[in-house]
């Protein structure tokens, strides 16, 4: 581990001194690096790094708070969670997604750009580092905005302040994607090009091994519980889907989640990949939320932007405000895409290019994938509704062993009843709105 930390004190933060004009004339007199417990995800170690550094003319000191992400675990952690997949896809984002689409922005003279929609990165890298270990490893250096005032949200249930800076932020991203597809459509190609594909089946096999367990579990959890409790199938076009969730698709939910991932022409768009509360900082004011920046691309994808917008709608809604609040969202992602859209094409609302993203037809596409985001809640509610005492036993199976009883326990049964009413109250919506039929 010291070897570790004096390769990131050193080698990286020689990197990061030497790559950015805002470091000219500087030098570091100090540095020190922490690895806070609050920061640990299931698949990353996030460090905090903090510089010192002095100014060479006139001998002023200043504080650089920066994070480190890398990656967890050893190489059959690593394979089995696909991470020589996420992590150098999220190296891509930062690398080269975020500074072209800047770049494009610069080029069609507004004023929006990607980079700030995140927090600053100062580097991002991977490849073999001989000081560090002796497998592929990726590097992200980037601000930390805390000192600047944003934080993580309420834990999982969002108002419609948070919810809307989540989808206006995440439609300025998508709209990146559609207008470059109008304006350079080879441009995206490339892009796109350079995403490993994060599939769920690949060649007829499990590609995704440790999702298509939770996947697997999550879906038994589900068929327990209404077995359990029938009158929770209200309906019959409920019991219809249900059945088929169950009778078609069983034990092999990857077959349809990976149907979910089908290309769009006109539609798919370079994805977060894994939008919710848990990867989004906000900054307040009295209060109230007034700033978003996006964080955690590990998951991102070439697909429908629905598999962003269903997921932190389904995450993070309660059944309540789902009722009250899922169109008036919808229709506020909409419409900031097709401003955002507007600004970067200089072009009027009723230009002709932009037909086929009217709000008629973003909603019918948005209906034939949106299921995705109820599925992938119905894997994440249970963590995020459960006690501290639950999620670290059910995290030390996560990286211990996915296939072992003590995992299977914890997912089937962590929260109990609470969380049982509330990934059946998701299923029951995602029937009723008729996201269900493609199945």
């Amino acid at each position: 581990m010291e070897l570790k930390e004096t390769f990131i004190k050193t080698r990286l933060v020689t990197q990061v001194m030497d790559n950015h004009e805002c470091f000219r004339g500087m030098e570091v007199v100090g540095c020190t690096l922490q690895t806070p417990k609050q920061l640990d995800g299931f698949m990353s170690t996030i460090h905090q790094l903090t510089l010192i550094l002095r100014n060479k003319a006139n001998g002023e000191e200043s504080t650089v708070p920066l994070l480190v992400k890398v990656m967890k675990g050893e190489d059959r952690f690593r394979t089995q969670n696909l991470g020589h997949v996420l992590f150098p896809n999220e190296i891509n984002i930062y690398a080269n997604v975020l500074p072209y689409f800047d770049s494009f922005l610069a080029d069609a003279g507004t004023s929006l750009r990607a980079t700030e929609w995140c927090p600053r990165a100062y580097l991002s890298t991977m490849g073999q580092f001989a000081e560090y270990s002796a497998t592929f490893e990726t590097f992200l250096v980037m601000e930390n905005v805390t000192p600047k005032g944003f934080r993580t949200g309420p834990r999982l249930d969002l108002d419609e302040a948070h919810l809307t800076l989540m989808a206006e932020i995440i439609a300025r991203y998508h709209a990146c994607s559609y207008a470059l597809r109008i304006q350079n459509p080879a441009a995206l190609d490339t892009l796109v090009e350079k995403i490993i594909p994060l599939n769920f089946l690949q060649d007829g096999k499990i590609f995704f091994e440790s999702y298509d367990m939770i996947f697997r579990l999550a879906a038994e959890r589900l068929f327990l519980y209404v077995d359990a409790t029938p009158g929770e199938l209200d309906s019959e076009q409920f019991q219809r889907h249900i059945h088929i969730l169950r009778t078609k698709y069983g034990p092999n939910q990857s077959l349809l989640m990976q149907k979910l991932l089908d290309r769009d022409p006109i539609y798919s768009v370079i994805l977060h990949g894994d939008y919710n509360r848990n990867n989004v900082l906000f900054r307040y004011a009295n209060q109230t939320p007034v700033e978003i920046l996006m964080i955690d691309f590990q998951e991102n994808r070439y697909g429908s932007p629905a598999l962003d917008l269903s997921f932190f709608m389904y995450m993070n809604m309660t059944p309540e405000l789902r009722e009250r609040f899922w169109d008036e969202l919808l229709h506020r992602y909409h419409r900031q895409l097709l401003q955002t859209l507007c600004e970067v094409l200089r072009c009027p609302v009723t230009d002709p290019r932009l037909e086929p993203y009217s709000e008629r037809n973003f909603r019918n596409h948005f209906s034939r994938f949106a299921l995705y985001g109820a599925m992938v809640a119905l894997n994440f509610i249970p963590t995020m509704m459960s006690s501290e005492e639950e999620c670290a036993e059910i995290s030390g199976y996560f990286e211990q062993d996915i296939h072992s009883e003590g995992f299977r326990r914890c997912t089937l049964t962590i929260g109990g009843n609470v969380v049982n009413r509330r990934i059946t109250a998701v299923m029951r919506h995602a029937s009723k709105m008729g996201y269900m039929d493609m199945m």
